[in-house]
């Protein structure tokens, strides 16, 4: 299934490693990368340090949509990430994991409630076909916490929380992050969480269509540098 990955660390150490074993190795029989991107939040806000595509066409057209885990960063650094990191609430309890909160809250739950200040995390997009496999080796690499979703549920996230904040300006303004109270906070979460229950079968079979297509090039591309003359 192709999902969406959140992983933190203490240090930015085991997240370089982890990043070398991916360039190194972006497809193996058990997963494959299409595209990775380093979070780290300072000052309340979560960022994007930097980023890696793993089937990147630097002659050819760009064969990928590349902008699912763009679209991810850019709302969890844009008013809503905002919002739904900065109510404590019921996200840190200290019964809920991460993977239950990936359940209950979703993905940008998750990633607004476990990565902590000055921490870093890499969020990926990635084909399993061993889950286990992979939370082994990144654990084994230093990470604090694996957690995952199907991509093209994150997807529907992220058109919501979309959703919501054009909604909100078109009736109120701008969001006033800064100023905002819990009952806020806790308000967007709570249409977040409604918003994904409805489910949308098209846009996530949508989703499912183009990440096939994707997935299916970086194989092909990997299959090719494998087979060129001279390589052993």
């Amino acid at each position: 299934m192709d999902h969406i990955v959140f992983t933190t660390f203490k240090q930015e150490e085991p997240l370089a490693a982890v990043l070398e074993r991916f360039r190194e190795h972006p497809v193996t029989d058990d997963y494959s990368v299409l595209q990775a991107a380093v979070l780290r939040k300072t000052s309340g806000r979560i960022g994007r340090e930097r980023d890696e595509r793993f089937a990147e066409d630097e002659t050819g057209p760009d064969h990928l949509t590349n902008d699912l885990i763009d679209s991810i960063v850019s709302v969890m650094g844009g008013p809503i990430g905002t919002l739904i990191g900065g109510y404590a609430g019921p996200l840190l309890d200290a019964d809920l994991n991460a993977a239950r909160i990936v359940d209950e809250f979703g993905m940008l739950g998750a990633i607004a409630a476990k990565l902590n200040e000055n921490e870093w995390s890499l969020l990926a997009l990635v084909r399993e076909h061993n889950e286990i496999s992979l939370s082994s080796r990144l654990n084994a690499l230093g990470a604090s916490a694996v957690v995952r979703k199907d991509a093209a549920l994150v997807a529907y996230e992220v058109m919501n929380a979309r959703a919501i904040r054009s909604e909100w300006e078109e009736r109120h303004g701008a969001f006033e992050t800064e100023s905002a109270d819990d009952a806020l906070r806790e308000s967007i979460r709570s249409e977040l969480r409604e918003r994904a229950n409805r489910g949308s079968f098209e846009e996530e079979q949508s989703v499912r269509d183009r990440l096939r297509g994707d997935f299916d090039y970086l194989q092909s591309k990997v299959d090719s540098r494998q087979t060129r003359p001279g390589r052993p």
